[in-house]
């Protein structure tokens, strides 16, 4: 009778281990899947622009680029129609000195 217990309790500890070697090995290949997902050159490339942009890509690797190029050409036209917008404005200025320059001189006259 002892015999049989001790069969019985190798045979539940068997099915235990093994259950546990299933887990572990389903485990091991979800965390192999995603090692590959993150290393593949398109979630590489996403990794890298949203490190450089301090940003989480929300789309597609092919729609990051263009927001990235949109918004690298805002920047790069906000910044020219700024000093665009600044050169105008020297030149009015500079006009108007010259008016009242001018002015105050026929008044001196």
């Amino acid at each position: 009778m002892k015999n049989n217990r001790h069969i019985g309790n190798l045979e539940k500890e068997k099915l235990r281990l093994r259950v546990k070697q299933l887990e572990l090995e389903k485990q091991i290949r979800r965390d192999w899947k995603e090692l590959k997902e993150d290393l593949s050159p398109a979630n590489f490339i996403a990794h890298k622009l949203e490190s450089a942009t301090h940003k989480k890509p929300e789309g597609s690797l092919l729609s990051e680029f263009i927001n990235y190029g949109v918004s690298y050409l805002r920047n790069k036209f906000s910044e020219k129609a700024a000093y665009e917008v600044e050169a105008t404005i020297q030149k009015g200025i500079d006009k108007l000195t010259e008016k009242l320059k001018t002015s105050f001189k026929k008044n001196k006259h």
